[in-house]
């Protein structure tokens, strides 16, 4: 069986992924705990890396073909994408305006991660619903874990969320090195 269309959207997932993480880490840093700070600095700086490598190869597997090459697939991507950027801008707003934008972070999460269930389908990565599974869940924790402990929504949203990414972006990685 050819691989070569798998490991060409693995390898764009892997760096798309890798920044995912540095970004989520990125906003962890906005009021964590002072011990979760080295933590969150090494989950950036390792996300940042996963990323060139996923980058790098995507290049070296570019042109094989990808999921998104079907007309259908990319019509389905934009339309669950374009429903994720509003969903998202629209609830920030929403917190924003009505004086909750501790929730902000929390929210944005939500929605990624929801938005993974439908691209599971569209590039047949069953996996793609455990990584949804996982950003809903850290959003949903942040909540919990803010109102026992104090701990900004962003901090333990951006943890959460940062790892799963990592996580994923390295098992991306690793199916096309293999």
């Amino acid at each position: 069986m050819d691989t070569t269309p798998f490991d060409q959207d693995m390898a764009v997932t892997a760096a798309i992924f890798g920044v995912a993480a540095f970004v989520w880490f990125g906003w962890a840093q906005e009021a964590p705990p002072a011990r979760w700070r080295l933590p969150l600095g090494l989950g950036s700086a390792l996300g940042l890396l996963l990323g060139a490598v996923g980058g790098l190869l995507a290049w070296q597997n570019w042109g094989s073909g990808m999921a998104l090459a079907d007309p259908q697939a990319r019509l389905a991507f934009g339309i669950v994408c374009g429903v994720e950027f509003g969903a998202a801008a629209l609830g920030a707003a929403v917190l924003g305006l009505t004086k909750r934008p501790k929730w902000i972070a929390s929210w944005i999460a939500f929605v990624v991660g929801a938005h993974f269930v439908p691209l599971a389908f569209i590039f047949g990565d069953p996996w793609m619903i455990a990584l949804a599974v996982l950003v809903v869940l850290a959003a949903g924790l942040s909540v919990l874990v803010h109102r026992r402990t104090r701990i900004a929504p962003s901090a333990a949203t951006g943890l959460g969320a940062g790892l799963a990414f990592l996580v994923f972006s390295g098992r991306a990685i690793a199916l096309v090195a293999l």
